[in-house]
């Protein structure tokens, strides 16, 4: 479940970067609600399992989740090369938790990686 949520965060990103909105605007708004569903399933999971890479993966998606209200509301100007960063490493988390779903299901590990 985690991993639909992050792939639907990193498409509410991905439309971000593509519109690039000079003001607050709706695009902010899904890409914050769509990682913060993230976030809450990865808390959940966090608290059942107390692994490390459950809390790494949390403190990943909470981080981004602050690059991201960070450019909703700048102080100057839309941190764009920060959340294009936050993108990359997102991409990275969500093809890794696909990858360790899979291996923990006994499948094999085909996920693309960007």
């Amino acid at each position: 479940m985690a991993e639909t949520h992050g792939w639907e965060a990193l498409a509410a990103i991905d439309q971000l970067l593509a519109d690039r909105p000079d003001k607050i605007g709706h695009d902010f708004s899904t890409a914050t609600r769509n990682l913060a569903i993230w976030r809450d399933t990865l808390v959940q999971r966090w608290r059942h399992s107390a692994a490390e890479n459950d809390r790494r993966a949390l403190e990943k998606v909470n981080a981004a989740l602050s690059v991201i209200l960070g450019g909703q509301f700048p102080l100057g100007e839309v941190p764009w090369p920060e959340i294009e960063r936050v993108r990359q490493d997102l991409g990275a988390l969500a093809s890794d938790e696909a990858d360790r779903r899979s291996m923990e299901a006994g499948g094999s590990c085909h996920t693309a990686r960007s």
